[in-house]
């Protein structure tokens, strides 16, 4: 079993969680949400030669596979170093994909949320921002899909981009829920939006009611916004 957390806020807060709960099996954090996830949580399961598994009722069919093996070392070592995402030669790879190809949300999320990272975060922007141009976040929502889904998330790495300007950063977290409507994301879009609920709190801790009560008015306005006509 390997444990990934989404987490704009980083490694820090997963771990408290992690230690506080005797986590013992490899647990890794995505704190960019560049991982080609759809809703979470989500259960799959990677064979001995790295094939993912994404099994329908797989609480059934388990025992059909064969017995489970552990994670050996030879396995473990297959993961990347999380530094690895900010290596030069990485970087250069996917700016020289995204010249090519600017259009390409996954290309322009993976790269953005890069330079975010880095603190780059005009570059960011202006990658994000080209990438989102030709789309119609409405007509994009209501489809769903692949296309719904990383444009969701090209908002979401924009609204952090927007460091000092909360309109901003509301209005891009704002939309994300709206293109991605999953429970991953709500954390992160309610602390953009009220972060004095979260920032300051004893342990990291958050404010699960008020994240709660900013869903339930997300879903609201989501369906006055999918409702209303161009």
């Amino acid at each position: 079993m390997v444990g990934l957390a989404l987490d704009a806020e980083g490694i820090a807060p997963a771990k408290r969680y992690y230690d506080q709960f005797g986590v013992t099996f490899p647990s890794l954090v995505d704190p960019d949400y560049a991982t080609r996830f759809g809703a979470v949580p989500k259960t799959f399961f990677v064979d001995e030669h790295g094939v993912v598994l994404e099994l329908k009722d797989w609480q059934r069919r388990l025992p059909t596979l064969g017995a489970t093996r552990p994670v050996t070392d030879e396995v473990r070592a297959k993961w990347s170093d999380p530094a690895a995402r900010l290596d030069a030669a990485e970087l250069a790879r996917l700016t020289e994909a995204n010249s090519r190809n600017p259009d390409d949300l996954h290309l322009a999320t993976q790269l953005g949320s890069r330079f975010v990272a880095l603190g780059l975060h005009d570059e960011a922007r202006t990658i994000l921002r080209r990438a989102v141009a030709k789309y119609d976040e409405k007509a994009a929502a209501r489809g769903g899909g692949e296309q719904a889904r990383l444009l969701g998330q090209a908002h979401f790495q924009l609204a952090r981009t927007f460091t000092g300007d909360r309109q901003s950063q509301v209005r891009h977290a704002t939309l994300s829920y709206y293109l991605n409507p999953t429970i991953g994301f709500g954390k992160q879009i309610a602390r953009i939006i009220a972060p004095e609920k979260f920032d300051g709190r004893p342990a990291g801790d958050f404010d699960n009611r008020f994240r709660e009560g900013t869903l339930r008015r997300l879903v609201k306005e989501r369906a006055s916004w999918l409702a209303e006509q161009p």
